[in-house]
């Protein structure tokens, strides 16, 4: 009797010990196929009980997307209501289903970090200081929402740009180092179009650290045809001004833009966007030059000095 039970004890030994070396290799291959998207990860546990019983069994069946879609649904309806806190746990749900998904993490980003801040800031009737605490709060959480859509969708540069336009928004407590780094990331995918280099060389200008090498690369820039835009074209002037001010600076604005009409014109726009926090050395004074040699006297209706006298000192959506 004891002999025939050895072999079955020696067979499952046998069975046990290969399993147990099979174990890591098995779970690496699970691991690796879910970093590369081939496989969903299992559902949490909260995340069953958020989904409800029918939807948490869909979701185990293989068709979490399906029920990202439904969870989705209750997004628009949040936001039609304006119950923010309910739309943030509703785009969480529909994230943790989708990962992959891109148009989540944008959709659900700009509902946080720009509507639900735009809310608390201008619609919700709170006093001044709480307002302006809960607005940096939900754009903060929309910075956050877009940094984890990165780490799950690390080949896209879409999500990377949305956050550096965001970090860049005036009205949205700008954060230039932040939108530095998304711009070059987006960047360094290697599938950003041409505009994003421009986009990143005004954000490391806003920052400021290195004039010299900004205007190192906008000189590069500007040697594309299809770059050679205004606000690039004033960037150019107004770094060469900052490193090594000119002593005719209505001669120079003319060599960058071609005549001192097209000088004015856009050197005078510039100099009233003062809201988008560009470096302003030496515009002023060739604006004055350019309008004195035109005939246009600073109380002038048409002067860009009068003009810009008259802004309010902040953004109008902020006062």
């Amino acid at each position: 009797m004891k002999s025939r039970r050895r072999p079955l004890f020696t067979a499952a030994a046998v069975l046990l010990a290969a399993g147990a070396l099979r174990m890591p290799l098995e779970q690496a291959m699970t691991e690796d196929f879910r970093e590369q998207g081939l496989l969903s990860r299992p559902l949490e546990l909260g995340l069953k009980e958020k989904l409800g019983q029918n939807s948490s069994a869909i979701a185990l069946a293989g068709l979490r997307t399906l029920v990202a879609t439904f969870t989705h649904l209750k997004v628009t309806e949040y936001f039609s209501q304006q119950k923010w806190p309910d739309l943030e746990k509703a785009m969480n749900t529909t994230v943790q289903l989708a990962p992959r998904g891109t148009y989540y993490w944008d959709i659900g980003a700009w509902h946080i970090g720009t509507n639900a801040s735009t809310h608390y800031r201008m619609e919700a009737g709170l006093p001044e200081l709480r307002a302006r605490a809960e607005a940096r709060r939900w754009v903060t959480k929309g910075r956050e929402f877009y940094q984890r859509g990165i780490r799950n969708n690390p080949d896209d540069w879409r999500l990377r740009v949305a956050l550096g336009n965001l970090c860049s928004d005036v009205f949205r407590f700008p954060d230039d180092a932040l939108a530095v780094e998304a711009y070059a990331g987006a960047i360094a995918t290697g599938k950003a179009p041409p505009g994003v280099r421009r986009a990143l060389m005004i954000a490391e200008v806003r920052v400021g650290k290195n004039p010299e090498k900004s205007l190192a690369e906008v000189r590069e820039l500007l040697k594309v045809p299809s770059n050679r835009v205004p606000t690039l074209l004033c960037i150019c002037y107004v770094l060469e001004q900052k490193i090594h001010p000119s002593d005719d600076p209505v001669g120079r604005s003319v060599e960058i833009f071609g005549s001192e009409d097209k000088a004015l014109r856009n050197l005078g726009s510039y100099f009233l966007n003062i809201y988008d926090r560009l470096p302003m050395e030496g515009v002023e004074t060739a604006v004055r030059l350019l309008e004195y040699h035109r005939g246009i006297r600073p109380e002038d209706p048409r002067s860009h000095i009068r003009q810009r006298d008259a802004l309010p000192a902040r953004p109008t959506r902020y006062r």
